[in-house]
């Protein structure tokens, strides 16, 4: 029965991002932009996934107060909520840690999202953001949110990249934000 219900929930998975994706691709998605605080948003996003993954170490670094930024909120929290979900599902939760730095660089804002799994080893990092992957038989889970993450972005006319973290070895997303 526990084969099964694993089964059935990476099904009702795979079918809810198909269908997410399918959505954004064949709709006019606007967006709602309105002036947040992006610190004490991405804040609570990661206090809400530290909450839930209590054995999991959770580091949120801004340099300084951010302030305003005119965003779509939603949209914006589906970025942040599905690079962190996927951190947190395919670790062993053992000494496993994601940083979240936030900082103002050449009139850009840069979220940087890095996890010390090792996912991005195998892989080259261009690939991550397409729609669909041949990779291996796991790889549509991971890919699917993230070509939905890039979607967003690129709705925003902002950047997101994936490569491998200096500091931590791993995995590591970065979200350009221009600012005034």
């Amino acid at each position: 029965i526990n084969i099964l219900n694993n089964i059935l929930v990476k099904i009702w998975d795979l079918s809810s991002k198909l269908f997410s994706a399918s959505y954004y691709e064949t709709h006019e998605v606007g967006l709602y932009k309105e002036k947040i605080l992006l610190d004490n948003l991405i804040n609570n996003e990661i206090d809400i996934f530290s909450r839930v993954n209590w054995d999991i170490e959770f580091n949120f670094d801004i340099e300084e107060k951010i302030g305003f930024v005119e965003i779509d909120k939603i949209q914006f929290v589906q970025v942040i909520e599905n690079i962190l979900a996927n951190a947190v599902k395919f670790v062993n939760k053992k000494d496993w840690i994601i940083n979240v730095t936030v900082k103002k660089l050449n009139g850009k804002l840069i979220v940087i999202i890095e996890d010390n799994w090792k996912g991005f080893v195998w892989i080259t990092t261009e690939s991550v953001f397409d729609k669909y992957s041949t990779w291996n038989w796991w790889s549509v889970w991971l890919w699917m949110w993230l070509y939905l993450c890039k979607k967003i972005i690129n709705m925003h006319n902002w950047e997101i990249y994936a490569n491998v973290s200096d500091e931590l070895w791993w995995a590591k997303f970065t979200i350009e934000i221009p600012i005034d």
